[in-house]
C-alpha cells in the first residue's frame, strides 16, 4: 500500500473534485494519506476532512508563515485535537527564512513551543525547514525532538544534513522534487537507508515531473515510487512496503514486524539463513540496528530449520513469479552447509535457479573444499570480498579466522570461477576500500566478474545497511 505522507487537501483546488481525486488516488494504491494542516482555518477543515473521510489522517500545527498567529486558545485548540485517535503528528512545524513572513524569533519560539507539545502528548513531528536549517536542528535538539520522532518534510539537502536529520530518529520525506532534472535528490535518496524514508505529495504544490506546472494530487505519490525505485534499482512494491512500514511505526505504533525467513525484493526470493558469521564487517548491521530491509524485519533470534525455509520460501513466492532464489543473511551461509544443501534440494522443485550470496570463507569453515557441494543445486555464486589487499580485509571485514582469510577466499573464487557456477565478486564503495584496484584483482581470476554494490550512508544512526544484490 502506497500512503501519502504530507497533503493539503481541504485547499481551495481540491474544492469542486474532492471525491474524484481520492477516488483516483484509491486506484493507484493510496490507501492512506495525512492531512497536514499548518494555520488555525486549515487545522480546522483538516479535522473536518478527518471526521468524513476513513483514508485521510491529520497532523495538526502552525507554519511558521503563520507563527504570528499562536495564543493561548490557538493552543488550547490544538491540545484538544492532539487527543483524538486519527490525529497522528504535530506539524507542520519549523522555520521558514526564505519568506521571512513571521520574524524569526516568534518563528523560533512557536517552534519551540510545539515540539513542546508533541513530547507532551506523545506524537510525531512534521518538520518545515527552508533555508534555516542549522537553527532547525539546533532547535530539535535542545527541545529534545528525537524523543517523538517524526519527518523531515519536503528535505532537500545533501547527505551530511540527511544524516543529521537520520540521527535525531526522523524520518526523511520525499516528493515530487525527485523527479526534477536538476535535482540533487537522487544523489542521496539512492544511499539512505531502506527503514528512513517516507513518500509524499505535499498537493497541491510540488508535483512530479510529468505534471510540472500543474495541481499535484495523492496518485501522484506513485510517481514518486517509481522514481526512487528506478534509483535504488528495486521494484516499486519494495518501496512501497518499506515507506509504509516506516510511516506505521512512526504513526502507528507499529514497530514489532514478525521476522522474515524469506522475502521477496527485486523480483528474487531471498532466504535469511543464519545471523551467525566469520567476519565482523565495519559496515555490518548485524548487532548495530533493527535490520529492517525494504520493510522485513531479517533480526533472526535463531536460525531457522530446513522445513521453516522451505515454508517460507513456499509463502514468499505466492504473489507472483520471481526470477530466482538466493541464500544469504546477515551470517555467513555456508556456517550451515548441511542445513543449506538440505533447503536446496528440497525447493528445487520451484524451477528457479538458485543463487548463493557469501564471504567466500566456506572451504575455511567446513575445512574442505566444497565448491563441488555447491554446484549441485547452484548455478550462481555471490562473493563478499570488500578488499583490494590482505590489510584492507583485516581491517574492514574482521575475520575471526586472522590474517589467511583474504588468501581463502581468493582461493574460493578461483575454485568457483573454475566450476559450472557463475562467479560474481562484489565490492561495497566504501570508504576504505579502493575498487579500482579490487576491480583489477577480481578480474584477474579466469571466470570472475567484478560488481560494486552500494553502501547506504555511513554510520547514521546505526542504519548503514549494505545493498542486497
Amino acid at each position: 500500500m502506497l500512503i501519502d505522507s504530507h497533503a493539503h487537501m481541504n485547499m481551495s483546488q481540491f474544492r469542486d473534485d474532492l471525491s474524484a481525486v481520492l477516488e483516483r488516488a484509491a486506484l493507484a494504491g493510496v490507501g492512506e494519506i495525512l492531512n497536514v494542516g499548518y494555520d488555525p482555518a486549515s487545522i480546522e477543515e483538516t479535522i473536518a476532512l478527518v471526521d468524513k473521510y476513513p483514508a485521510i489522517y491529520a497532523a495538526v500545527g502552525i507554519h511558521p508563515h503563520h507563527a504570528t498567529d499562536w495564543n493561548g486558545y490557538l493552543e488550547d485548540r490544538i491540545k484538544q485535537f492532539l487527543l483524538r485517535r486519527k490525529v497522528l503528528a504535530v506539524g507542520e512545524i519549523g522555520l521558514d527564512y526564505y519568506r521571512d513572513l513571521s520574524p524569526r524569533d516568534i518563528q523560533q519560539d512557536v517552534f519551540r513551543r510545539q515540539i513542546g507539545l508533541a513530547r507532551q502528548f506523545g506524537k510525531p513531528i512534521i518538520i518545515h525547514c527552508r533555508e534555516a536549517f542549522p537553527d532547525v536542528i539546533r532547535i530539535m535538539k535542545e527541545e529534545k525532538a528525537f524523543e517523538v520522532g517524526g519527518i523531515f518534510h519536503a528535505f532537500s539537502g545533501g547527505e551530511a544534513e540527511a544524516g543529521q536529520v537520520l540521527d535525531l530518529g526522523f524520518l526523511i520525506g520525499i516528493g515530487g522534487p525527485l523527479t526534477y532534472p536538476k535535482s540533487i535528490l537522487p544523489a542521496v535518496a539512492e544511499r539512505l537507508p531502506s527503514s528512513s524514508f517516507v513518500l509524499e505529495t505535499d498537493c497541491p504544490y510540488l508535483p512530479p515531473q510529468a505534471y510540472r506546472g500543474k495541481r499535484n494530487e495523492p496518485a501522484y505519490v506513485a510517481l514518486v515510487a517509481e522514481k526512487l525505485a528506478a534509483i535504488r534499482g528495486v521494484e516499486i512494491d519494495d518501496i512501497a512496503r518499506a515507506a509504509e512500514t516506516n510511516f506505521r511505526g512512526m504513526f502507528h505504533g507499529e514497530k514489532d514486524v514478525p521476522v522474515s525467513v524469506a522475502y521477496s525484493l527485486k523480483k528474487s526470493i531471498y532466504i535469511n539463513v543464519t545471523a551467525s558469521c566469520t567476519n565482523d564487517c565495519a559496515f555490518c548491521t548485524r548487532f548495530r540496528s533493527n535490520n529492517n530491509l525494504y520493510g522485513y524485519n531479517l533480526n533472526l533470534l535463531a536460525d531457522p530449520s530446513v522445513a521453516e525455509m522451505v515454508s517460507a520460501v513456499g509463502e514468499a513466492m505466492l504473489p507472483g513469479d520471481f526470477r530466482e532464489i538466493v541464500f544469504c543473511g546477515y551470517g555467513e551461509p555456508t556456517a550451515r552447509l548441511k542445513a543449506l544443501r538440505e533447503t536446496a534440494s528440497k525447493i528445487g522443485k520451484h524451477g528457479l535457479p538458485m543463487r548463493l550470496n557469501t564471504n567466500g570463507q566456506g572451504n575455511m569453515i567446513n575445512r574442505r573444499n566444497i565448491v563441488p557441494e555447491l554446484e549441485e543445486y547452484f548455478s550462481k555464486v555471490s562473493i563478499s570480498l570488500n578488499a583490494q589487499d590482505r590489510e584492507t580485509y583485516m581491517r574492514v571485514c574482521k575475520p575471526d579466522m586472522g590474517e589467511q582469510a583474504f588468501d581463502a577466499v581468493l582461493d574460493f573464487v578461483r575454485a568457483v570461477a573454475a566450476s559450472r557456477m557463475d562467479c560474481t565478486v562484489t565490492a561495497l564503495d566504501y570508504p576504505e576500500v579502493d575498487l579500482e584496484a579490487t576491480r583489477v584483482l577480481v578480474e584477474s581470476i579466469p571466470g570472475a566478474k567484478f560488481k560494486v554494490r552500494k553502501y547506504h550512508f555511513p554510520a547514521i544512526s546505526g542504519q548503514d545497511i549494505p545493498e542486497q544484490v
